[in-house]
């Protein structure tokens, strides 16, 4: 069951960066039924560890595609990004302690944190791209 289903509003036009998003968007479902089934309870780290893994790969990626453009939005891009690690940094660290209760937190947060950048600010960048020739 997917509680997060990808909607046309999320659409960039930027075939990468949609399809990046997707993925992010099917880990978090992938968060929220380990969550909901309270099974594989021990694995949350593996999950964890892959959706840090493949944020820090998109959001690298993403930085990567609008300096070699010439983003003027770059810089509130890169905030936002680096406020995404830091609130990132603090939950994981509330999993030594309530390893499930933290990773409901995690799930909340990057449910919310996903759709609001990609909507809020990704978006943003769609046109500028486009108008760049990229696709």
């Amino acid at each position: 069951m997917e509680i997060l289903k990808w909607r046309e509003m999320y659409e960039t036009g930027i075939v990468s960066m949609d399809d990046q998003h997707k993925a992010l968007i099917q880990l978090v479902n992938k968060l929220y039924m380990m969550l909901r089934d309270k099974e594989g309870v021990d694995e949350l780290d593996a999950i964890l560890q892959e959706m840090s893994d493949y944020a820090e790969y998109h959001l690298r990626d993403e930085e990567t595609l609008l300096e070699t453009h010439g983003y003027p939005g770059l810089d509130t891009q890169k905030t936002s990004h680096q406020e995404y690690y830091e609130v990132m940094d603090q939950l994981l660290t509330e999993m030594e302690t309530d390893k499930y209760q933290a990773a409901q937190k995690i799930y909340v947060f990057l449910r919310k944190w996903w759709i609001d950048h990609i909507v809020g600010e990704d978006k943003k960048y769609s046109e500028f791209l486009k108008e760049k020739g990229v696709q």
